[in-house]
């Protein structure tokens, strides 16, 4: 998925000016198959092969540095860049050249993936430590662009049609990977290049699951979890939300669900720039505490409140420092296991705006009644 120009260039200016005013002179970004994302976000490069680099300058071009001589063809293509160079035998010292440029600390971001013997080899060919800026490309990478929002939007609209599709199929019978192959279907025929879904079925579950080969039975509630990615993973949208198959909720459960309705509807009123992220759980965790769960609302039976997805993921919890800005994304989710009616989703992803959210998901924040598509 190569980036457009100007969101490139956009990007570039962005990381230049943040590593200005950090005082770095160069910024040295790592990806391996273990995390792609971040070449991806410096370079619109999207790795196949074991590992690549990005040299990003104080100032002028980035160089990017791969290690596969076979897809030196479409790293040219993807990445737009006028530099690209087939690491050798002694990457190291193919690394240290193209980095002499560095005036002054060297930020290498990823550092904590690659091996310990690799971080001395680069070091020791470039003649200088390097410094850690995992958390400083984080940390850009929070708030995004208009480009990378409307790939955010897109994946949401595709996580409702996942959604729609799956109560159009119910039936009792089906497999959960039966109904989780028309989800994927639907959303890869919109443009999702992937799709990380949990699905669980059950008269009282106990939490989101991956597909195991349940089957769907009368009365049965259906917790989903769908999460397309448009592209890499940074740009995915989340949809939490429950159902119920050829039943109607009865007034427990409806009064269960109520509260999550509540602590989504309040903690999503709140948000606007300046406010503590922490403040959202907060709230949840209040409605829902006053109610006799307090002791439900921590771990191990719920963890964070919502959180964002890939590079700048940001975590919705009670200790967390820092505050709302505008372009932050992420979904928001008072999934709550309740003793009485088990584990319950309910979840939309949001983008952070000027005066307050927008909010993504178009499924409303409800019980779904299914009835069987095979009668």
């Amino acid at each position: 998925m190569s980036l457009p120009l100007n969101e490139m260039s956009l990007r570039r200016a962005k990381l230049q000016k943040a590593m200005a005013e950090e005082g770095m002179g160069g910024l040295l970004v790592f990806s391996s198959q273990l995390r792609t994302m971040s070449i991806h976000y410096v370079a619109g490069y999207t790795l196949l092969g074991n590992r690549a680099f990005c040299y990003i300058p104080a100032e002028g071009r980035p160089v990017l540095l791969i290690s596969e001589a076979w897809d030196e063809d479409r790293a040219v293509r993807e990445s737009g860049f006028e530099d690209v160079k087939v690491l050798g035998e002694r990457w190291p010292q193919e690394i240290a050249a193209v980095c002499r440029s560095c005036g002054g600390p060297l930020g290498l971001a990823g550092r904590e993936i690659m091996g310990r013997q690799d971080v001395e080899a680069l070091e020791a060919a470039c003649g200088k430590e390097t410094v850690s800026a995992t958390r400083f490309l984080e940390n850009l990478a929070t708030i995004k662009s208009p480009y990378e929002l409307e790939l955010i939007r897109e994946a949401a609209t595709m996580a409702d049609a996942g959604f729609m599709r799956a109560l159009e199929v119910i039936r009792g019978g089906l497999a959960d990977y039966e109904l989780v192959a028309e989800i994927d279907y639907v959303m890869r025929r919109m443009g999702a290049a992937d799709n990380f879904q949990m699905l669980a079925i059950g008269k009282q579950n106990t939490g989101m699951l991956l597909p195991c080969g349940k089957k769907v039975e009368q009365g049965d509630l259906l917790l989903f979890e769908i999460t397309p990615a448009n592209g890499p993973e940074t740009y995915s949208a989340q949809l939490c939300r429950t159902a119920i198959f050829g039943d109607s909720p009865g007034k427990l459960l409806q009064e269960k669900y109520r509260l999550l309705i509540e602590a989504l509807n309040e903690s999503l009123s709140v948000i606007r720039p300046g406010v503590k992220i922490g403040e959202v759980a907060r709230i949840q965790n209040r409605i829902i505490g006053s109610a006799g769960y307090g002791e439900y609302c921590r771990p191990p039976y719920m963890r964070a409140r919502g959180h964002g997805f890939g590079l700048g993921r940001i975590e919705i919890d009670e200790d967390s420092p820092l505050e709302f800005a505008e372009g932050m994304t992420m979904v928001i989710h008072p999934n709550q296991f309740l003793p009485e009616t088990g584990y319950l989703a309910l979840g939309e992803h949001i983008i952070v705006a000027g005066n307050g959210i927008e909010r993504l998901t178009r499924t409303g924040s409800r019980i779904y009644e299914c009835p069987d598509a095979g009668k």
